[in-house]
């Protein structure tokens, strides 16, 4: 291990400079944009569902419901079917 004291010598590039100059420089400009984007969307309005969209929505909602309906009234009949041949044949 190298120790590190007040005679230490550190180099560093021409290149290696710059380069961490650009990579600091890109990191804080990320920083602030990102900060500014952080503000513009705290500060638009939420967004309003209009009437229209909410009867539009509600009538499909209900509209699937009572298509699930009447698909469960026809298993529960095909069920009423099956276990009355099965009775039947219990009954043999």
């Amino acid at each position: 291990m190298t120790e590190i004291s007040k005679q230490t010598k550190f180099t560093l590039s021409i290149e290696t400079i710059i380069s961490l100059a650009i990579a600091l420089f890109t990191a804080t400009a990320f920083y602030f944009d990102l900060k500014a984007q952080v503000k513009e969307a705290m500060e638009q309005p939420a967004p309003v569902i209009s009437r229209a969209e909410y009867d539009l929505k509600d009538n499909a909602i209900r509209s699937e419901i009572m298509s699930n309906r009447q698909l469960i009234e026809k298993n529960f009949e095909k069920l009423e079917t099956i276990e009355a041949r099965l009775y039947e044949l219990k009954t043999k």
